[in-house]
């Protein structure tokens, strides 16, 4: 009887808190926890540059260098030193004055000089040259143990669905190791980076100090919209953002009401139903009034997701 009665009231619990069937079904699931089925890279090709000797072949340790360069004395602020020449002692090289005496806190600049092919050694390659070209994009994104990693950014490697969407509501999880984003619409990034222990600036505002976090931190449209709280964690446990978003309005060419925002970070409201004054660094476009997809910035550094997933909502007035 005891086991029974505990069970019936584990059946109520479950059931208390389970989300409704209308409500779970108008959920899509973005990320299958498998493959980027459904998603596709900002860019299907990119240029990359390459050494070659004067035959042709590939030059696997070239770099890009200068040679011919002059060694100048400069002070601790970068202004040349009048009288002072550079000297080599025990290996190394000094600044010294006229007399020969070192001069303190003076350092060596290289300058001037002209560009070349250099290999390992910093030697200049005779007949090398650098070739462009275009090549099919390689995803920079791999799937591990559920987990959606951006484990080569690289230029080009966003990555972006193939479906668009107006107004929604979002879910997604990241873990904020490196510099990544969300943007919504592909259009308006909520930045994610490690934001752990930051503390609030005090700035005056009309004659008054208050205390202010950056527009550029996590939880933030990036350089828009500073969050109001710092819900960070450190950056290898997982977090959450919750978005209600509604897209931009467009009348005759011209936006009749801007795009808005409610933000849920880590199950705390940093962002209230604000409006976006404009698209945020590195969007796909400024063409607010159309749909736009879920872009997960992969450009930065290695970061994680899961557990992503859109509610479209119906149009409001």
């Amino acid at each position: 009887m005891l086991r029974r009665t505990g069970f019936a009231i584990l059946l109520i619990v479950l059931v208390g808190t389970t989300v409704s069937g209308e409500d779970a079904k108008d959920w899509k699931v973005l990320f299958n926890s498998k493959d980027t089925t459904g998603w596709k890279l900002r860019a299907a090709k990119v240029s990359v540059t390459k050494f070659v000797d004067g035959e042709g072949k590939p030059l696997l340790d070239a770099k890009k260098g200068k040679v011919d360069q002059k060694d100048e004395a400069r002070d601790a602020d970068g202004k040349a030193i009048a009288g002072a020449k550079v000297v080599e002692k025990d290996g190394k090289k000094l600044v010294v004055d006229g007399e020969g005496k070192p001069i303190a806190g003076a350092k060596v600049v290289k300058t001037g000089g002209r560009d070349a092919i250099l290999d390992k050694a910093g030697q200049e390659i005779k007949g090398a040259k650098a070739v462009t070209e275009t090549v099919d994009n390689m995803s920079g994104w791999t799937v591990e143990d559920g987990v959606l990693i951006s484990s080569k950014p690289h230029g080009g490697n966003d990555l972006l669905t193939e479906e668009k969407f107006t107004d929604f509501e979002l879910h997604v999880e990241f873990q904020a190791t490196d510099n990544s984003g969300v943007y919504l619409q592909g259009r308006y990034e909520i930045q994610i980076i490690n934001s752990f222990g930051v503390k609030p600036k005090v700035v005056e505002k009309d004659g008054k100090k208050i205390e202010t976090l950056d527009s550029h931190q996590c939880g933030a449209i990036y350089g828009r919209i500073a969050p109001s709280k710092n819900m960070a964690k450190p950056p290898k446990e997982w977090q959450s953002y919750d978005v209600v978003f509604r897209g931009a309005r467009v009348a005759d060419g011209k936006v009749v009401k801007k795009a808005r925002v409610t933000l849920v970070w880590n199950g705390e409201k940093v962002i209230d139903d604000a409006e976006i004054e404009g698209v945020t660094g590195a969007a796909l476009d400024d063409k607010v009034g159309e749909p736009g997809p879920v872009l997960l910035q992969g450009d930065h550094g290695r970061v994680s997701f899961r557990n992503i997933k859109i509610r479209p909502l119906k149009a409001d007035k």
